[in-house]
C-alpha cells in the first residue's frame, strides 16, 4: 500500500516549544530562560505551583527593571556614567552634601523644581549632575542630557529643517533635562530665544539642571540681552536648590598630585646613569 502524496504529515509540537512561543508573544523572556531552572529548584525544596510562579515573577520583575534602568540610562545620552558614590565631597567643602543626597532622592523632580550648580571649572558640577541623573533613571524617570552648545545646535538645526516643534515636545516631554556648561560659549540672539523658550516651556512642568561656571550677575554675557536673561532667570530660580562650588579644580588637583609623582620618580634613563655613576666610584 503506498501512500498519497496528498495525505497530511501529522508533526507533534513539544511544550517545551509551545511554551516557548507563548512567553516570547507575552513579552517574558525571563520566564522563558528560567523557568526549566527554577521548576527543578522548586521540586527540590518541595515548593508548591504558587511559590514556584512567585519565584518566576519576581525574577522576571527585577530582570525587566534592570532593562528599564539601561534603557533609560542610554536615551539619557550621559557622556559618561558617573554616580555620587565616586565623587570627593570632602574636596569641595563649600557644597552642602546633605542638599544633594536629598536631590538624589529625586523629589525634586516629581515637584518639577529646578536645580543650579554654579562654580569654576573643574570642581565636579559636572559629575553632580551625571550622578544625579543617574540616580533619576534608577527612580524611573526619563532624562535628557546636553551642554549649552550642542542644545543650542540642535534646537537652530531643527529650526532650519522645520522639526523644532518636534524636538522641543520631546524635550518637554523628559522628566528631567540637564544642560551642562552654560557660559562657555555666548549665544546668538536667535540661539538665545530658542533657549530661552525650551527652560520657558519647561517652567512649572518639569525639573531642569543647570551646571555654569559663571554666577548670575555674568548670564547677561552669554545671552547678550538683560531682558532675556532677567526672564529667564525669574522662571528658573522661582523654584530652585543652589549647589555651590568653589573649591580647587579636581582636574587641576590631579594634574599637580601626577606632576609630583612624576618628579619624584627618576625614568628608566636617568636610574641607570645613577648605577653606572655608582659602579664607577666603587
Amino acid at each position: 500500500m503506498t501512500m498519497s502524496h496528498d495525505t497530511p504529515v501529522l508533526t507533534t509540537v513539544t511544550p517545551q516549544v509551545l511554551l516557548g512561543n507563548h512567553l516570547k508573544a507575552l513579552k517574558l523572556p525571563t520566564f522563558a530562560r528560567e523557568y526549566d531552572k527554577v521548576a527543578m529548584e522548586s521540586a527540590q525544596d518541595r515548593a508548591d505551583y504558587p511559590r514556584y510562579l512567585l519565584r518566576l515573577c519576581e525574577l522576571e520583575r527585577i530582570d525587566r527593571e534592570r532593562r528599564n534602568v539601561e534603557r533609560r540610562i542610554r536615551l539619557a545620552r550621559f557622556p559618561q556614567t558617573k554616580s555620587l558614590d565616586t565623587f570627593d565631597f570632602a574636596a569641595q567643602p563649600s557644597l552642602n552634601k546633605a542638599l544633594v543626597l536629598e536631590l538624589a532622592r529625586c523629589e525634586w523632580i516629581d515637584q518639577r523644581q529646578n536645580c543650579i550648580a554654579l562654580g569654576p571649572s573643574g570642581t565636579g558640577k559636572t559629575h553632580a549632575a551625571l550622578a544625579l541623573g543617574l540616580a533619576a533613571c534608577q527612580k524611573g524617570y526619563s532624562v535628557a542630557f546636553t551642554t549649552a552648545a550642542a542644545l543650542v545646535h540642535e534646537l537652530m538645526e531643527a529650526r532650519d529643517e522645520r522639526r523644532l516643534r518636534a524636538l522641543q515636545k520631546h524635550l518637554n516631554t523628559v522628566k528631567l533635562l540637564i544642560v551642562d556648561e552654560l557660559g562657555y560659549v555666548p549665544f546668538t540672539a536667535v540661539g538665545s530665544e530658542l533657549l530661552f523658550e525650551v527652560f520657558s516651556q519647561r517652567y512649572e512642568r518639569g525639573a531642569t539642571l543647570v551646571t555654569s561656571n559663571l554666577p548670575f550677575d555674568e548670564w547677561t554675557s552669554v545671552f547678550g540681552s538683560e531682558r532675556l536673561t532677567g526672564a529667564l532667570l525669574d522662571r528658573l530660580t522661582h523654584h530652585v536648590h543652589i549647589l555651590e562650588m568653589n573649591g580647587d579644580s579636581f582636574r587641576l588637583a590631579t594634574s599637580k598630585k601626577s606632576r609630583r609623582r612624576s618628579e619624584q620618580i627618576p625614568d628608566a634613563d636617568q636610574q641607570s646613569s645613577t648605577r653606572g655613576d655608582t659602579t664607577t666610584e666603587a
